[in-house]
């Protein structure tokens, strides 16, 4: 029995995770959109630095810095 309660609770857990970290990358992809559309500058605080947080992430991918083996 405490098996399943422990199995029940980390899918659960997994769950919320998953659910929270898809939901903040929206909002974060969001105000990167609005930064993109209005430019950087003019487009307020939280979009300008999701702008960034949003073009150093392509750019370290692409360049292997992220994720690289």
């Amino acid at each position: 029995m405490r098996i399943l309660i422990s199995v029940i609770l980390t899918v659960a857990v997994l769950s919320a995770l998953v659910v929270g970290i898809t939901l903040a990358g929206a909002a974060v992809a969001n105000s990167a959109g609005k930064a993109f559309e209005e430019g950087p500058m003019r487009s307020g605080f939280v979009p300008r630095i999701a702008f960034v947080l949003l073009l150093a992430l392509i750019v370290g991918t692409g360049l292997g810095f992220i994720g690289g083996v």
